[in-house]
């Protein structure tokens, strides 16, 4: 993880402590995120990425037109935590005692902004995501209680993204207590919902904790929307404070929808 401004070389600790930090960060952001699993990644393009360019937008007035850069920000998600001394020094001796609680909770609270920022966006700093892009289409979802349900508000989904032109492969997200769901066995015969779905979708569904409720389904590829990285998520060296080290957990990406029409938004 080579980064000059992780401040690594000023940790008075070695390459062992690191490596356990590392692989509580990696392992637990990967289990939380959602937003990965659903769009193309592109980067990770370094620290210095601080905005990504769109399509030029054009103004013309009589017969004079000018043409101006259009950019998403990329915003730089950070948060810290601190390990005791002592504990490090034991894990270091003993392989015991390293508080991977604290780490692992950082991390998770990283995956879940960015995972706010993917389904979300930032209203403040003009991005737009997935459940909030102007020009996306929606559904309006039927209870889910009564089995088969599911399929028919998906089918609509697809229908109304073929009719727009998108014709797949797509990518379904829901929210945890939708998803949950679909483990029900249809009445007749021995095929759960989960099964029927992906089967319509034509690729494994997603469960999304970044959504509160709903869903959303989209054409894949990175032509109609993805995320891109700046920095991946990282763990820095902070210094010595009081008995404990600080350490920094930060990334920076931003979502990039170029065709909103090919998304479609399942409201609950």
């Amino acid at each position: 993880m080579a980064n000059k401004y992780l401040g690594r070389e000023d940790a008075p600790f070695g390459d062992e402590i690191w490596s356990a930090i590392d692989n509580i960060v990696v392992n637990t952001a990967r289990s939380r995120l959602s937003g990965r699993k659903l769009l193309d990644i592109e980067g990770p393009y370094g620290l210095a990425l601080k905005t990504v360019p769109l399509i030029d937008e054009v103004v013309t007035e009589g017969n004079v037109s000018m043409m101006s850069s259009a950019v998403l920000p990329v915003p730089l998600i950070e948060t810290q935590f601190s390990l005791n001394v002592r504990d490090m020094a034991t894990y270091e001796e003993t392989g015991f005692s390293l508080d991977a609680p604290a780490i692992a909770q950082a991390a998770m609270s990283i995956a879940a902004m960015e995972d706010t920022l993917v389904f979300e966006g930032s209203k403040s700093l003009g991005i737009e995501g997935l459940l909030t892009a102007k020009g996306a289409q929606s559904i309006t979802l039927s209870k889910w209680e009564e089995i088969g349900a599911a399929a028919n508000d998906i089918i609509k989904a697809v229908t109304a993204l073929d009719a727009a032109g998108f014709h797949g492969p797509y990518a379904l997200a829901l929210a945890p207590d939708l998803y949950n769901m679909l483990f029900r066995l249809y009445p007749q015969g021995y095929q759960v919902e989960m099964q029927h779905l992906e089967s319509i979708v034509g690729s494994s569904i997603i469960k999304a904790p970044g959504i509160k409720k709903g869903g959303v389904l989209l054409a894949v590829g990175k032509q109609f929307a993805s995320i891109v990285i700046g920095q991946d998520i990282a763990t820095a060296y902070i210094g010595p404070a009081g008995g404990k080290h600080e350490f920094r957990i930060s990334e920076s990406l931003v979502p990039r929808i170029m065709v909103p029409e090919a998304i479609c938004v399942l409201k609950a």
